[in-house]
């Protein structure tokens, strides 16, 4: 590895973002919470301040898992545990460039736990690109998440990593103390923009001569023989199929599962046991090609990080992969032929599946609430494959789709919630096309329809913003179509495009209906019954665990989460927003409609953190394909509008907040408009800019200006802060206004206002009045006054 010479600048860049704060300060005493100041660090280092060895490290760190403030699930944000907002911890690893580094949120946390290990041993940090994924030890400190969240280290695996985490910013965790979430090897690599570690340069860990050691071991009915090490490996070994197992209790290394890191299915062995593996520590796993069977809830609810399936399994069990919320990734091999119901049920951060044409079935359920997935690809085969109700239900963020080539139909509920799914084409063979396949897809505009479909089932299109149907058959045949409930109503909305001849290998082209005949939709006649839709066809025997969930119980479909807006349904957004540079940047189709009905057209909403550049303005992703931070900008535009930008995905995002410093001493920056997206401005975002002038207005949305937000700008001379009494402004921070020396009048329309920081408004006019709600008057004069005005300055 190669030492990389930092900055004080970018050692806050590694620690600075919406969940964690960091303040680098070379001569700032040591500020606690309370919670903190009374617990000693009293780790392996600390006492002697010598090297500890890896497993030591975990040792030291893993007990305070027990301890008061750091139990799983302990709230944990960027003000508490902390006594007030003033709160760090300063980690005792060293200097970064000179200066010590304070700390608060998940960085403080991970500066904790370090020290505990480490005591007062020095760091070294190295950015994305200097270090590889061998040199990651226990202890060791990620920033992960494109740079908006820090990790510690508690395992290494050859599949990825274990982490300790405060204030993660996702899924039920959110906001506290998280120990055990694995990160797979590639997310790692991909994602971390900064590793630090206290081990000396070029340290090689210790090897553990008991690693390989057996700590139980035994036999399996059938004759096959299980052996785990202190390692953690679990090796299954001998020749035939393993038992079935009814229940966790009944693995005969329940007492150990935790301790299975590793799982090593020999050759010889034919099948992998039900429940075999359920709720496992396993990590990662080996299967030999002598495996042809994958049991039901085999690895369900394990830590499983990836897994490749051979060719020779032919079939993957009823929930066999169930609710492995670690799972990244998957390589199903050409060979496997069936995919029971539930089998990668809510694996939540599955981002992409790819099946082979080998494939026959594919069982209801088997990939809903998959939430991070984005695509779905079946491979072209010969075979009819059969697909099961509510296969991709609750896949928020799917985009891309390619199905098989030859289906019997579109399941009931089979892309039910998928809110980013823009168009699909559906295959020459298919026969329905079920209720609810496509209900509540906000964004789906496109879809092309063969000639072989011959009924629509109730709700298949219900919340869709559907605009264009590429039908591969006459317009007598599409009026001939069994149309029920709503689904007449719903395709009347869309411009239909007769006899369409898909492209070879390819999807519809934008706009072209292959003969011209932009006709309408007919009289729709026909609506009579609900063919083809009542088999609930691929849910198997369900046998191993009895749990027939997902099975036409549509359950979850009034859940709408992590959308509800329709946003980007064909609304060309950018083309004049004027986003956030005065350049008018982001123009271009948007829609993510009328395109190619197959999808390939789409890319995938960028993940949270990500970053993007438009026009010389960089954002970064705060909720994913909504909301964005302008994090900083290169622009040198003199009028500057915030409030929304097409990102480099095509996706339109609300600009919601102002980062920190991010546009600190534009010299250019004459007139800023800030729009009704926004929700915070942050620290410094607009300190010295000193061409601003004359009335800066901020919208009712505002609920934040930060500490020093617009001071040193002097040419301001009046500030009015909400349009009307819905403002929503709750702070202003310190020194927000500090310096604006020709500031004579100040308007806040909140009456939600609580705290304003000191010297708010020092240096602004001696002739400043601020304006206030009436029914405020009292309580505003008393917080202004520490905001450096007089009371008499404070009028209604």
């Amino acid at each position: 590895m190669k030492k990389r010479i930092i900055s004080i600048a970018l050692a806050l860049c590694l620690c600075v973002s919406s969940q964690s704060v960091v303040h680098a300060r070379q001569e700032e005493p040591l500020r606690h919470a309370d919670v903190l100041a009374e617990q000693s660090i009293s780790g392996p280092a600390a006492r002697d301040n010598t090297l500890p060895v890896p497993t030591e490290v975990y040792e030291a760190m893993i007990a305070l898992k027990e301890r008061d403030g750091y139990r799983e699930g302990t709230t944990w944000t960027d003000d508490e545990p902390y006594s007030d907002s003033k709160g760090y911890y300063r980690w005792k690893g060293g200097t970064l460039d000179g200066h010590n580094i304070s700390a608060v949120g998940c960085v403080a946390f991970a500066f904790i736990l370090s020290d505990e290990a480490f005591g007062s041993l020095p760091a070294r940090m190295y950015e994305a690109g200097k270090f590889t994924f061998e040199d990651i030890k226990v202890g060791d400190i990620l920033r992960v998440n494109n740079d908006t969240h820090t990790v510690i280290v508690l395992e290494v695996n050859d599949a990825g990593v274990v982490v300790a985490e405060g204030n993660i910013g996702i899924g039920d965790h959110k906001g506290k103390v998280h120990w055990g979430r694995a990160i797979s090897k590639e997310e790692v690599m991909s994602n971390t923009s900064h590793y630090i570690t206290r081990y000396p340069e070029g340290y090689v860990p210790p090897n553990d001569p008991e690693a390989n050691a057996s700590i139980a071991a035994g036999t399996l009915d059938g004759g096959l023989s299980w052996n785990l090490t202190k390692a953690g490996t679990l090796t299954i070994s001998g020749k035939g199929a393993m038992p079935d197992f009814n229940s966790t209790e009944d693995q005969p290394w329940s007492g150990n599962s935790s301790r299975i890191r590793k799982v090593i299915i020999g050759n010889g062995v034919t099948s992998i046991g039900s429940c075999a593996f359920w709720n496992c520590g396993v990590l990662s796993g080996e299967i030999s090609p002598s495996v042809t069977i994958i049991g039901n809830s085999a690895f369900r609810g394990s830590s499983l990080i990836s897994l490749t399936i051979p060719s020779s399994v032919k079939t993957i069990g009823d929930s066999a992969f169930r609710e492995c919320s670690n799972l990244s990734s998957v390589t199903v091999s050409e060979g496997v032929e069936t995919i029971s119901q539930n089998a990668f049920r809510a694996c939540t951060s599955l981002t992409s599946i790819d099946l082979p044409g080998s494939i026959g079935e594919v069982g209801a359920a088997a990939f809903w609430q998959c939430q991070a997935m984005t695509s779905a690809v079946f491979a072209p085969g010969s075979k009819q494959v059969k697909l099961g109700d509510n296969m991709f239900m609750q896949c928020y963020y799917l985009m891309r789709v390619t199905l098989p080539k030859k289906i019997e139909r579109i399941s009931e509920g089979m892309f039910q919630n998928c809110q980013m799914l823009v168009g699909v084409e559906i295959p020459q063979g298919a026969e329905s096309i079920g209720a609810s396949a496509f209900a509540s897809c906000y964004r789906f505009t496109t879809v092309a329809i063969p000639d072989s479909v011959t009924s629509i089932a109730m709700a298949a299109f219900s919340s869709c913003s559907l605009s264009d149907i590429y039908y591969m058959g006459t317009e007598a045949q599409w009026n001939s179509i069994s149309k029920s409930g709503d689904i007449a109503a719903a395709v009347s909305k869309a411009t239909m495009h007769y006899n369409y001849v898909p492209p070879t290998g390819s999807e519809p082209d934008d706009g072209d209906d292959n003969n011209g005949d932009n006709s309408g939709n007919g009289d729709n006649s026909g609506n009579g019954d609900n063919s083809g839709n009542g088999d609930n066809s691929g849910n198997g025997d369900n046998s191993g665990n009895g749990d027939n969930s997902g099975s036409g119980d549509n359950s979850g479909n009034g859940d709408n989460s992590g959308s509800g807006d329709n946003s980007g349904n064909g609304d060309n957004s950018g083309n004049g927003d004027n986003s956030g540079n005065g350049d008018n940047s982001g123009n271009g189709d948007n829609s993510g409609g009328g395109g190619r009905p197959g999808t390939g057209e789409s890319q995938a909403p960028f993940a949270k953190g990500k970053t993007f550049t438009v026009s010389g303005v960089t954002y970064k992703v705060t909720k994913v394909g909504e909301e964005v931070e302008l994090t900083a900008t290169k622009s040198k535009a003199k009028k500057v509008t915030v409030n929304t930008v097409t990102g480099t995905d095509g996706v339109k995002y609300k600009v919601s907040s102002i980062g920190a410093k991010a546009m600190q001493n534009n010299k250019e920056l004459t007139n800023l408009t800030i729009g009704t997206n926004v929700k915070t401005i942050g620290a410094s975002a607009f300190k010295g800019c000193v061409a601003l002038k004359k009335t800066l207005t901020l919208p009712d949305s505002v609920k934040t200006i930060g500490t020093s937000a617009f001071s040193g700008c002097n040419k301001i001379t009046a500030v009015t802060i909400g349009k009307t009494s819905k403002s929503r402004l709750t702070t202003i921070g310190k020194s927000a206004f500090n310096g604006c020396k020709k500031l004579g009048k100040v308007t806040i329309r909140s009456t939600k206002l609580g705290s304003i920081g000191k010297q708010a408004f020092k240096g602004s006019k001696s002739s400043l009045k601020v304006k206030v709600p009436p029914k405020q008057l009292k309580k505003y004069q008393k917080i202004l006054k520490k905001a450096g005005v007089k009371v008499k300055q404070v009028i209604k």
